[in-house]
């Protein structure tokens, strides 16, 4: 377990105190928006690695993302959306320690984190055999994050209105992700990629 660092925010693999404030902010921002109703209890919690940022200024954790170990057919993406039959084909080729689902990944307005999250999930997946995330994204946040950042996401399925908004089902090649980065946006890469030292969290 450990953590990385900028100017502005702690980056943490969340454990104990740091998960429990993590899903806590999950939930606070996913009934803000409807996603969740108070009282509900997500199925996925108990299997997953959960990661935040930490604002330096108070040492409150004010974005989370998290990844899901389930067998495939179980995860969130492969249980709610229609996957074409020939990536369904495909990916029964992957073995299961080598994906994860890549989901909640929500932030407090007015904090610019998201990339630091994905780096810590990045850097952790790398680091624990982890290729392919599984993920369903806002059409909007699909579209911007292949226009902007040249995120090889590849569409596995149809889309549809889930969680409010149309989404995408997508799998994303970590180290295909590196390729086209490194080509493309350079400075992303180093930064995404780079490996950081981390401290142990007690």
């Amino acid at each position: 377990m450990g953590e990385s660092e900028n100017d502005y925010y702690y980056y943490h693999v969340a454990s104990k105190e740091l998960r429990e404030k993590a899903i806590e902010l999950h939930f606070q921002r996913y009934m803000e928006v409807g996603f969740f109703k108070d009282g509900e209890v997500d199925p996925y919690q108990d299997s997953s690695v959960y990661f935040a940022a930490v604002y330096k200024e108070d040492h409150s954790v004010v974005g989370v993302n998290r990844l899901i170990f389930k067998p495939m057919n179980e995860l969130p993406t492969l249980q709610e959306f229609t996957i074409y039959d020939l990536e369904r084909k495909k990916l029964k080729l992957l073995e299961s320690h080598l994906y994860a689902e890549m989901s909640a990944l929500t932030k407090l307005p007015k904090h610019d984190c998201t990339l630091g999250m994905l780096r810590t999930t990045l850097q952790y997946s790398l680091e624990n055999g982890i290729y392919y995330w599984f993920c369903s994204l806002d059409q909007r946040v699909h579209n911007y994050m292949r226009r902007m950042f040249n995120f090889p996401f590849i569409q596995i399925g149809e889309p549809k209105v889930y969680l409010g908004s149309t989404t995408v089902p997508c799998i994303l090649d970590l180290k295909e992700t590196a390729k086209v980065l490194k080509d493309t946006r350079l400075k992303l890469y180093e930064y995404l990629y780079t490996p950081n030292p981390m401290e142990a969290i007690k």
